[in-house]
């Protein structure tokens, strides 16, 4: 039979979850409080909160191998290509298996190979479908000990660009590329078509232990007409001054939208365009700094992924290209990296 890990079990961490629903069924990792989901989200979208993107389930284990019991939830209709639910397997930081789940709301398991030895297994679970943990089984007589590592917590606020629209895989997203590079402690708060300065998002974000945090933004406040060019500007200086009454002197990047070849010049609902959108955040960013705020920063979105790099967009027949592919994604990571230490949030390796 084995030894039974439960999904409630605190042997196990969810790295980058915000809170746990535990339920009949399995332990749900959320993005933000659950219990305050209609709070932060009243205009619907909940379930992008509930979508464990950038979380992974770790533990230290010497078993030689894991079955994993899990409910996975079908992802909601959402524009643009229907994304895979896949789980990534990582031991000892070295991605060793990709997981194809099954998504229908039933109860499923899968089984991967361990090297038998103490070792540190993390589970990236998927990105766009919802995930309950029922439990993890190990070898009997195996030793499963909690992960204790310390690394620099970063919380990074975006779209459906950063929640990992068009990677590969959970871990091959760009900011668990970035967290991967920087031995950073990845919490994404990233939300599909609910990326707007959301107030509650910034209270959020202010309560989070953070020693980096980062934001993106622009594309949905474009897309969705929530701000017109003033009401941008004040919106931003807001969120970041609410965020600053928790963390009054942690690195704060605000990065504008990358390339947008489809939208750059062309006017949103509000009258903005995506140009307009990354001067109003330039903006924003210079009058917080002649505010005395030296630590936030601006970064172009042009500089990340600009049109040297729209060749590595997605194309959806009859969308808009707006996502990085899979081959995008490692590219992203690697500049906004940089850009992150050209701004010295992230120290400079030696």
């Amino acid at each position: 039979m084995g030894r039974v890990v439960t999904g409630s079990d605190p042997v196990l961490r969810y790295r980058g979850a915000v809170s746990l629903q535990h339920g009949p069924h399995g332990t749900a990792p959320w993005r933000l409080p659950h219990e305050e989901a209609r709070l932060h989200l009243p205009e619907g979208g909940i379930g992008r909160a509930a979508m464990p993107a950038g979380v992974r389930v770790t533990l230290r284990t010497d078993s030689r191998a894991l079955t994993c019991h899990y409910r996975a939830d079908p992802a909601p209709r959402l524009n643009g290509p229907q994304e895979q639910p896949f789980l990534d397997v990582v031991l000892d930081g070295l991605r060793t298996r990709s997981v194809l789940l099954r998504a229908d709301g039933g109860d499923a398991s899968f089984e991967v190979e361990l090297p038998g030895r103490a070792a540190l297994v993390e589970l990236w679970l998927p990105t766009y479908h919802q995930f309950r943990l029922r439990s993890l089984v190990v070898d009997e007589g195996a030793a499963v000990t909690r992960d204790d590592r310390r690394r620099p917590r970063w919380v990074h606020y975006g779209s459906s660009i950063s929640q990992g629209r068009g990677a590969s895989s959970p871990s091959r997203a760009w900011p668990a590329l970035v967290a991967e590079l920087a031995s950073l402690d990845l919490t994404s708060v990233a939300l599909g078509a609910a990326c707007c300065l959301q107030p509650m998002t910034a209270r959020l974000m202010r309560d989070l232990p953070a020693d980096l945090l980062t934001a993106c933004v622009g594309i949905n406040i474009q897309a969705l007409g929530s701000h017109g060019p003033d009401a941008l500007t004040s919106a931003l200086v807001g969120f970041v001054r609410t965020v600053r009454d928790g963390h009054p002197d942690t690195p704060f990047a605000v990065m504008s939208t990358i390339i947008a070849p489809d939208r750059e010049d062309v006017p949103g609902p509000s009258g903005l365009t995506v140009r307009k959108c990354r001067e109003r955040i330039r903006a924003a960013v210079e009058l917080l700094r002649a505010h005395g705020d030296p630590n936030v920063h601006c970064v172009d979105g042009l500089d990340v992924f600009g049109p040297d790099q729209a060749h590595l967009l997605l194309e959806p027949e009859g969308m808009d290209r707006l996502h990085p592919g899979p081959e995008g994604h490692p590219v992203f990571a690697e500049r906004f990296l940089a850009a992150l230490r050209r701004s010295l949030c992230v120290p400079v390796p030696a």
